[in-house]
């Protein structure tokens, strides 16, 4: 009724799923028709032979992780002998139907799309996702994921939420249709159809007290009496619609039974999948309650459930009905509740331990114990803010003041990796951080929220130099994630006073955590053979890899620039439970793409992560992503972005002395330099991070100024501090680290060599193994080698190396300046412009024109030189042979008279 727009978007929905993938998100207040039209979606669905699933969201499992997953995939899964085994394998772990490794977010996401992809190819799916504010976050997430990614995929995704909230959902991007009351005359003919012949007054006051709500509309005539609709009595007065609308099914739920209730309040526990009718017979006959086959007809009857016989399957008529039996019934009622259905739960430990906590009125240590396996295990599988639930209750719950503290520690822990920071800040701040693990939670808020270094340093040091010499696993485990946030703020503050105490606790840390600092603290020092290592870890790594290893690994691959070459093989292992390893893997994906050239998706990587950093108020991630953006934006020489972000950059780490973080501004600065040709203060800036001959101590990042300060040396003729520079990298044996390194380093060699040797090196570098995967640097190279071709007149060759170059510069980094400078080389060598002559026959060769064109601009001999690789001496014999070209007899005269020659060429 009313509904006639929303249905033919819905019909539109429905007949795209048929063909291509797509989602809708139904928004609305409590009552409003979501449901009905959901109903409505199902029945056309099937109309269309369309294989429908459902997923309805309960709150009583909103602390179990992936539960509504189960919902959605647990149909499907007769489709998993047609994937690939490690991606069935992952659904199967994610599911808890087998034990085995920690299934990573992502591999969770792209695992579940590609079941509903697989199933889609026999039969065009639909799936109808009820109540989605009360999802839990991490089946939440993976939703999110995949109705962001529908497109090859039979599948339509409709789903509802209440106005105002949906959850742990994100609808960035989905297509939202907000369901709102009905229009007048429609909640006039509604009313009227279900209860004809009210009295006027009677009418008038309920369209006013329903404010259009359907469920309003249609429920609250029915509670009136006779004469109260017939206008004979007074009516009720009136309360706020939500309580309104609970007091209808209140009544309903009165009319029942007491065994009918408790049944219903099991349903309302236990959760409403299919099946549950079988828990909740056993739950009852557990409760000494005997079962007969009438017990719910009252409750079906009265509208407050329906019974699906051949699902075995019990739902509530609206989630208002759900709530209304839950806090009608009195807490010793619910907690006998809970008590049994943790009897029939056995065989799952974590619905078992939740029930076993919500039953308890007082702390109980075996409770406790129970759910603290619990919240390991949604650690394990990538549920850290269900574990830090989990923990926080299972503190509640303790007897021991100690264990009590450490569980709270655990909590304030994995709330934080959780993105949940605020209420890590809350847990560290009622406890002490007398234990190791509760000083790494209150120094990882202050490390990513307040960017607070010396603070990370006060609080760690000492808790971990108190700790056991010999730790167990546990022990280790905690001193290893205390030792993952001492490192990162030891690099990125930059500071040398800090290393030593890093070095005071150094030898305590297990082998991934001694291998990332290799690569990472010191690497022109320190990083050699790490790589070896690396491939050696990863070769032995097996299904239950401990997720904090696994930061280490994502740590080391992102230095080592070679993070993409060990992703698949970490797919399963990732385990994006703890919440700094998710987005530090999404930080290594960014970098990963700038390095190897994509640099669209390093921008869209790092905008959407700025977004969630911000959500969560990382505001160190937040900077680093902003760093992201600034080498794209002086890659392409975007100076007005690159000038915001270096601002936003300084503005945060200045006070905070966040050193590393700010020597992006130079860094950036010089890379930005270079692309528009200001060879001289590309050079300043890249010697203000690293003096000519020096690779300092402690800077991880000297390698991504290395060729800009040999090439900027070189053009402003410097080129001993050039070569001084390519010999402190050699003596470094850069290239025995990384083969990005090995790119850079004969790149740089190549520059800073004698001319008549540059040629052969130039050859060299671009047969390096794979030196065309870091497309920046390889287009460099191939400039750089065409512009020495074409200055030794071997045209042909030099075409061959520029056309490449800015190929890549052009099409692939959209690098418009660096594009230019392939563009005008290309000229020089004959391409493109040749020669220009006007219609008086008057000629100028392509090297005189960019010579005119740079001095026109404001340019010296000497800065014209060290552009084009030329002595000042020849520049200046070029102007002199233009001048009376042109008719000119100064530099002052050479913008119009370059305009005029133009002019006359066109005409």
């Amino acid at each position: 009724m009313g509904r006639t727009s929303e249905l033919h978007a819905l019909e539109a929905v429905l007949a795209e799923a048929e063909h291509e993938g797509t989602a809708l998100l139904l928004q609305g207040d409590p009552g409003v028709g979501k449901t009905v039209l959901l109903d409505a979606v199902v029945a056309r669905a099937q109309e269309r032979n369309l294989r429908v699933l459902q997923v309805v969201g309960v709150e009583s499992e909103q602390g179990l992780a992936f539960s509504a997953l189960h919902q959605l995939l647990y149909p499907l899964l007769d489709h998993l002998a047609a994937m690939p085994a490690f991606q069935s394998g992952v659904l199967e772990q994610a599911l808890s139907m087998r034990e085995g490794s920690t299934p990573g977010r992502f591999a969770i996401s792209t695992a579940a799309l590609a079941l509903l992809q697989t199933a889609s190819k026999h039969q065009p799916l639909v799936v109808i996702v009820d109540d989605v504010h009360w999802i839990d976050r991490s089946s939440a997430e993976v939703l999110t994921f995949i109705t962001r990614r529908l497109k090859g995929c039979r599948a339509a995704f409709v789903m509802a939420a209440r106005s105002g909230g949906n959850g742990f959902l994100d609808p960035t991007g989905l297509h939202v249709l907000d369901v709102g009351p009905l229009l007048a005359q429609d909640a006039l003919t509604l009313l009227d159809s279900n209860y004809p012949g009210l009295a006027e007054p009677t009418r008038r006051r309920l369209l006013d007290e329903a404010e259009g709500n359907p469920l309003a509309l249609v429920e609250l005539p029915g509670q009136l009496t006779g004469a109260q609709r017939e206008g004979h009595e007074r009516l009720p007065l009136s309360l706020p619609l939500s309580s309104r609308l609970e007091s209808v099914f209140a009544d309903r739920v009165r009319q029942l039974g007491s065994r009918a209730r408790f049944a219903l309040l099991l349903t309302a526990l236990d959760g409403e999948r299919p099946g549950n009718l079988r828990d909740i017979h056993a739950a009852l006959a557990t409760a000494g309650e005997t079962w007969d086959d009438d017990l719910l007809e009252a409750g079906e009857r009265t509208g407050v459930v329906r019974i699906d016989h051949l699902s075995e399957q019990i739902t509530f008529r609206h989630p208002l009905a759900r709530s209304c039996v839950v806090h009608m019934s009195p807490g010793t009622r619910r907690r006998l509740a809970h008590r049994v259905l943790a009897e029939v739960t056995k065989a799952q430990p974590e619905r078992r331990a939740w029930h076993l906590a919500h039953a308890a009125d007082e702390p109980d240590e075996s409770v406790a114990v129970e759910l603290t396996r619990a919240a390991r295990r949604a650690q394990a599988r990538g549920g850290a803010a269900e574990a830090a639930a989990a923990f926080r209750r299972a503190a509640e719950l303790s007897q021991d003041p100690a264990e009590r503290a450490r569980r709270l520690d655990e909590a304030a822990f994995a709330a934080g990796v959780g993105g949940l920071l605020e209420t890590a800040h809350e847990l560290v701040t009622a406890q002490s951080a007398e234990s190791l693990r509760g000083a790494a939670a209150a120094a990882y808020v202050q490390f990513h929220r307040e960017g607070d270094i010396d603070a990370v340093f006060r609080i760690l040091l000492p808790a971990m130099e108190a700790a056991p010499a010999s730790p167990g696993e546990e022990e280790q485990d905690a001193f290893d994630d205390a030792f993952y946030v001492l490192l990162n703020a030891a690099v990125w503050a930059g500071r040398a006073e800090l290393w030593e105490g890093v070095y005071r606790v150094l030898d305590r840390v297990s082998e991934p955590a001694r291998m990332c600092f290799d690569c990472v603290a010191d690497p022109p020092r320190t990083a050699h053979g790490v790589r070896k290592r690396l491939d050696q870890i990863t070769a032995t790594l097996s299904p239950r890899t401990p997720l904090w290893q696994v930061n280490w690994f994502i740590y080391t691959a992102m230095y080592l620039d070679c993070f993409t070459f060990y992703d698949g093989v970490w797919r399963d292992l990732i385990g994006h439970g703890a919440y700094d390893s998710l987005r530090f893997g999404i930080v290594a994906r960014a970098h990963e793409a700038y390095m190897r050239g994509d640099w669209d998706k390093t921008v869209a990587i790092a905008s959407q992560g700025i977004a969630d950093a911000t959500d969560h108020d990382y505001h160190l991630i937040h900077l680093i992503f902003t760093y992201g953006l600034a080498m794209v934006a002086s890659g392409r020489g975007d100076e007005e972005a690159l000038r915001t972000h270096c601002e936003t950059i300084t503005a945060w780490c200045q006070p905070r002395r966040m050193n590393l973080l700010l020597t992006a501004v130079n860094e950036t600065r010089a890379r930005a330099a270079i692309g528009r040709g200001d060879f001289e203060e590309a050079y300043l800036q890249a010697a203000a991070l690293t003096p000519p001959g020096e690779l300092p101590s402690h800077f991880p990042h000297y390698q991504r100024v290395f060729l800009d300060l040999v090439e900027s040396a070189v053009r402003t003729g410097r080129t001993a501090e050039a070569r001084a520079h390519v010999e402190a990298g050699r003596q470094a044996r850069l290239d025995a680290i990384s083969p990005h390194l090995a790119v850079i380093l004969a790149a740089a060699i190549a520059v800073a060599a004698p001319d008549e040797q540059a040629g052969e090196l130039y050859e060299a570098a671009l047969a390096i193994p794979d030196v065309s995967l870091w497309i920046y640097d390889y287009a460099r190279i191939r400039l750089l080698y065409g512009e020495w071709l074409r200055r030794h007149r071997e045209y042909t060759a030099a075409r061959v190396q520029l056309s490449a170059a800015l190929e890549l510069f052009e099409q692939q980094l959209k690098a418009p300046l660096w594009a230019q400078r392939a563009r005008n080389e290309l000229r020089a060598a004959g391409v493109g412009v040749g020669v220009q002559t006007t219609r008086s026959g008057v000629v100028m060769s392509a090297q005189e024109r960019r010579i005119a064109e740079l001095a026109a601009g404001g340019l010296s001999n000497k800065e014209i030189g060290r552009q084009l690789n030329i002595s000042p001496r020849t520049a200046g014999a070029h102007l002199y042979r233009v001048f009376p070209k042109l008719g000119i007899t100064s530099r002052a005269a050479l913008r119009d008279a370059l305009k005029a020659f133009d002019e006359a060429g066109d005409g």
